[in-house]
């Protein structure tokens, strides 16, 4: 068997092994009944994102500033409870410079 044919096998069979596995792992939908999602609870939270610079012209003098920049995140936490599961979602909310600038 040539070297790069004998690769391709090795590799092909560990694909092969690695998707039976997956197929194993996930539950048939067909058999389970749906979720029963409700919201349980919302979080709110601000984040840090770092820092750039900004230039700006004032009095005709070439001026560089630092703007601060966060994130507000939502985070909603669902409980389904005839399955016992539980799943969340973030969503980005507002983007916050601290100084006004274009």
């Amino acid at each position: 068997m040539k070297p790069s044919l004998l690769v391709f096998s090795l590799i092909f069979t560990i694909y092969l092994v690695i998707g039976l596995m997956q197929a194993e792992a996930k539950p048939n939908e067909g058999e389970t009944k749906q979720h029963n999602w409700q919201e349980y609870s919302t979080h709110y939270e601000t984040v840090d994102a770092g820092s750039h610079e900004y230039t700006y012209w004032k009095n005709f003098i070439e001026r560089t500033r630092t703007c601060d920049i966060s994130h507000k995140l939502k985070s909603v936490v669902y409980y389904c409870d005839l399955h016992d599961h539980t799943d969340s979602q973030i969503f980005l909310e507002e983007t916050i410079h601290s100084e006004k600038h274009k």
